[in-house]
């Protein structure tokens, strides 16, 4: 249904999200919520470590994460960072930033009253940094900073290593952070090209959810992102990130740790988050969420934190089984994980509680306006189609036990698997722990 035309593309998905083109390539989606007391804009960029490159001397390795630092270093409205947080704080709002694999976030959050300034904000922010050279200098040390504590913290690096070990040789395989060495070889010259290469309005989603009229929306919009040029021949194709079929298929990375943190991974084959069966996907990890959680913490006694989830891409990913445990127990806690899998029960009544679950959390995930900011950006950055709460509980709720059962098949081979150990485990004992992953 189609309720008015502006710029190239109009498209209205009834009742829930309105979808707009402007002619410059942005694309616009709001959710009016009139009950709320704020507005949230958010501002996807796709670029991220999927579109970096290591190429002789000349590195982008962490270009997108450096890049959104120097955002926070002052724009040509707001020349420091304690003048971006006044501007927004001092209207009663917040705002934020992260990099992700595949796309920067940008965030302005405020009261509904100040709604217009919450896109003009995200603007600035993205478009109209300042990008000193005395800045770039001390984004350096901060970052390499982050980057040690990264490194520092097993909960993090645990992740890092993972990513390494079964990506390796593709952008995605990289720390987002970069590395001690790209982070000191970036300049300021390098990050105004990857901010002139991926920063474009076709190269952009912007989502606008609260207190306001798709009218006042879109206007808003144009006002703050209209006059933005595209230059769609910048786009980058960058191929799916293959799941290495290692040997061995375990990695140790011996640390003095007061705990071995543990990831035992299997390959989804290709099916990310705009694969068909990603609520497949996403019940089967649920599935073994609860599985792993009652034995490693309830059962066995053995670990603090236990559990599966799934970690994805667009077009690929895997499957987590992760568990930090006291390093005598290390063997202890592989055999069980690997016991857990092969003997995970497909049932009505197993797969309903973890159908439950995931709808139960997705309805908890809704809470405010920058949530449903969140939850409609990702979706049309996926998949370019962006469904309601309710029709994404209705294709969770179709999910069968005999699909799951399907799909644990295909997936949970030894193939498939791979286990990270970051902790004080010998690296001799390889083989001990190749031997224990055999999967049925």
């Amino acid at each position: 249904m189609l309720l008015e035309t502006r710029g190239e593309e109009t498209q209205v998905i009834p009742e829930f999200v309105y979808k707009e083109r402007l002619p410059n390539g942005l694309r616009v989606l709001v959710h009016e919520m009139p009950w709320a007391q704020s507005v949230s804009a958010r501002l996807l960029i796709q670029a991220g470590p999927r579109y970096e490159e290591e190429s002789g001397d000349k590195t982008t390795i962490g270009c997108a994460h450096y890049l959104e630092h120097m955002f926070f270093e002052g724009s040509q409205n707001y020349p420091s960072r304690r003048d971006l947080d006044r501007a927004v704080e001092g209207r009663g709002g917040d705002h934020s930033a992260y990099t992700d694999k595949e796309y920067v976030m940008y965030q302005a959050k405020l009261p509904s009253e100040h709604a217009a300034f919450a896109t003009a904000f995200v603007r600035e922010l993205a478009f109209n940094p300042l990008m000193l050279e005395e800045a770039v200098a001390r984004e350096k040390g901060i970052i390499t900073a982050e980057l040690r504590r990264s490194i520092d913290n097993p909960s993090q690096q645990r992740w890092n290593l993972l990513r390494e070990f079964v990506w390796k040789g593709h952008p995605l395989g990289h720390n987002t952070l970069g590395t001690f060495d790209s982070i000191q070889a970036i300049n300021r010259d390098d990050l105004i090209a990857y901010h002139q290469r991926f920063y474009r309005p076709d190269n952009a989603i912007l989502v606008i959810a609260g207190n306001t009229t798709r009218s006042q929306a879109v206007d808003m919009a144009t006002r703050d992102f209209g006059d933005l040029r595209a230059n769609p021949q910048l786009g980058v194709e960058v191929p799916p990130p293959i799941f290495t079929e290692l040997a061995p298929r375990v990695f140790i990375e011996n640390k003095d740790l007061k705990e071995t943190h543990a990831l035992l991974a299997f390959s989804t084959e290709g099916r990310g988050e705009t694969h068909p069966q990603l609520p497949e996907v996403q019940v089967l990890a649920r599935m073994l969420r609860n599985s792993i959680f009652h034995k490693f913490v309830y059962d066995l006694g053995i670990s603090y934190s236990a559990g599966c989830w799934p970690w994805l891409v667009s077009d690929n990913g895997s499957i987590v089984i992760a568990a930090g445990v006291a390093p005598e127990r290390t063997e202890e806690a592989i055999e069980a994980m690997v016991s857990e899998v092969n003997s995970l029960k497909v049932t009505d009544e197993s797969v309903g509680e973890a159908k439950e679950a995931l709808k139960g959390e997705l309805t908890l995930n809704l809470a405010d306006t920058d949530d449903y900011a969140h939850f409609i950006g990702e979706q049309e950055l996926y998949g370019g189609k962006v469904r309601s709460p309710e029709q994404v509980k209705a294709r969770i709720d179709s999910v069968t036990p005999t699909e799951i059962d399907n799909l644990r098949k295909g997936l949970i081979t030894n193939r498939t698997a791979a286990l990270v150990l970051l902790g004080p485990v010998s690296t001799d004992k390889t083989e001990v722990f190749e031997e224990i992953l055999q999967f049925v």
